[in-house]
């Protein structure tokens, strides 16, 4: 394979600027209170209990979850994203606990009552580096605490809608997708145009492909017990052609 390999830590650089303007338009607010929804329902942590939302970005789903009544940790590595959603808490009256930090690298073992992984932040880590964040999270979480992974960029989704090049509008703001899938090794590499008055600003991203029942077995690999898989926060049933994947899994 004489490919160049992708870029590792493109996530770095990513989210600034236009990138992070699409972001905050891209879930409505119906969307949102959709997934809190089910995040209760699925996670099955009483009022009260500590959860972990990483990523976090700007707060989306932590802060209506610390509302609600729970006490929420929210990590991310955007600091500008942290820094937002630090505003948002205060303006909120929220307590959620807001830190720059790697995914991968979780210092409190056995804290939380549950976790979640949301917003199609999963795959930006190739097969060791998602086994470290899936360990990582196993071991923050208390006995038969519950984890939520969402993904759209599962091959049962991926591969069936994902295509080669799209668009996508929201508010004033365009963007062009260019997707460029490596087959021998499960990878998408994508160049994304965000266009906003006249002005254009370039990005690129890899997403690693998992099948689900891949993602499934390094789940177990890393002690969880896979207990549901949801192709919508309306729970239901994943299938080939689902736009996405909900993972239910709790730790042994």
């Amino acid at each position: 394979m004489s490919k160049e390999a992708p870029n590792a830590t493109w996530y770095e650089e990513f989210f600034t600027g236009a990138a992070l303007e699409l972001w905050r338009l891209a879930v409505t607010p119906e969307a949102t209170e959709q997934e809190v929804a089910f995040l209760q329902e699925a996670l099955e942590t009483p009022v009260g209990g500590h959860l972990l939302d990483v990523p976090c970005g700007n707060g989306r789903l932590s802060l209506p979850m610390s509302l609600l009544g729970y006490q929420v940790t929210g990590i991310d590595t955007c600091e500008e994203f942290i820094k937002e959603a630090k505003e948002k808490a205060v303006a909120y009256e929220s307590t959620v606990n807001f830190a720059v930090g790697d995914m991968r690298k979780l210092d409190e073992p056995g804290k939380y009552d549950g976790a979640f992984c949301m917003g199609n932040s999963f795959g930006y880590f190739d097969r060791s580096g998602t086994m470290q964040f899936l360990e990582a999270v196993y071991k923050s979480l208390k006995p038969d605490s519950q984890f939520i992974l969402d993904s759209q960029m599962i091959a049962e989704c991926f591969l069936v809608n994902g295509g080669e090049r799209e668009w996508v509008q929201r508010g004033d703001m365009y963007m062009l997708v260019d997707n460029h899938y490596d087959a021998a090794r499960s990878f998408v590499e994508t160049e994304y145009t965000f266009i906003k008055g006249g002005k254009e600003e370039k990005r690129k991203s890899t997403h690693w492909i998992y099948t689900a029942g891949e993602l499934s077995h390094m789940c177990e690999q890393a002690g969880f017990t896979v207990v549901e898989m949801f192709g919508s926060a309306e729970c239901e049933p994943f299938e080939l052609g689902a736009e996405r994947m909900l993972l239910v899994a709790r730790k042994n």
